[in-house]
């Protein structure tokens, strides 16, 4: 007969590859996050630049408007980027709590079959205790005959 300690670590062992998936897309999540936030940081320093740039520059009224609206669309780059960010946190945050719930499961599971082996062990040690006593009765019966 199978013990119930070893089929609940059937189930500890499901819950940890689940956990371990899960773990595998936090790490994925956060280097997205990661990656969009380096190239928010590109974006904004290449702005930064082009800001420093026209400051330097004496520019024609031509060439200052058509500067102006390749800023322009720099900075709705760096608007859309910063959306992207948001975005990336928020799966990085929900993988989280899809680990946490996760490695709940399997502490949880762990618990109940650590729980069964010492239910196992008590009664193994229970019983092991009423043959020692049912031995011990046999022999003092068969020596006081």
């Amino acid at each position: 007969m199978v013990k119930k300690s070893a089929r609940m670590q059937v189930l500890v062992n499901l819950a940890q590859r689940e956990e371990d998936k899960v773990s595998e897309l936090v790490a994925s999540e956060r280097q997205k996050v990661d990656l969009d936030k380096r190239k928010l940081q590109d974006l904004m320093s290449y702005a930064e630049q082009y800001d420093q740039e026209r400051n330097l520059l004496g520019m024609s009224s031509h060439l200052a408007i058509n500067y102006q609206h390749f800023v322009d669309r720099l900075q709705q780059a760096i608007r859309q980027q910063e959306g992207q960010v948001a975005r990336s946190e928020q799966q990085y945050n929900m993988a989280m709590r899809r680990w946490q719930a996760a490695r709940a499961k399997t502490k949880g599971m762990d618990w109940l079959k650590d729980k069964s082996v010492i239910e196992e062990d008590r009664l193994e040690a229970k019983l092991e205790q009423v043959q020692n006593d049912e031995f011990a009765a046999r022999k003092f019966f068969d020596n006081s005959r």
